[in-house]
């Protein structure tokens, strides 16, 4: 019995461990990702052909400024460019937040799973995405 409760106890301190790098490893990869984009794709990426026939910002529109101003931890540019990315985060955030109360042997929901929340997200992402052009 006791040998059982110490494995239990190295496989929590272990998930420990990588829950602490996973932050770190996160946004090395970001700003490896930011490096690679500006370096390799941005300059071949068409400007938005919705945007330049209609003048309205599509869903995607805003969303390479909000990913650069997120890289630099300015999310109050990135919620300006286009929230959709730093509300993904703040989802990613939560889970994470999840996974450590888990670990903690305390789990909790803290994002609801229910069919009903992810439409209300989708409702207000349309929503959102239409009412964004008309300010």
């Amino acid at each position: 019995m006791e040998v059982q409760h110490n494995s239990i106890s190295k496989k929590r301190r272990a998930a420990a461990v990588l829950l602490c790098i996973l932050p770190f490893a996160a946004y090395g990869l970001l700003i490896l990702a930011k490096l690679c984009y500006a370096r390799w794709l941005e300059p071949k990426i068409p400007p938005c052909v919705l945007r330049s026939f209609t003048g309205y910002r599509c869903p995607g529109c805003g969303m390479t400024h909000s990913f650069y101003a997120v890289s630099r931890l300015d999310l109050i540019t990135a919620m300006r460019e286009n929230a959709v990315l730093p509300v993904l985060l703040l989802f990613a955030a939560l889970y994470y937040a999840e996974l450590w109360l888990r670990v903690l042997g305390r789990p909790r929901r803290l994002i609801s799973r229910r069919h009903g929340f992810v439409y209300a997200m989708l409702a207000l992402w349309a929503v959102y995405c239409v009412a964004r052009n008309f300010y």
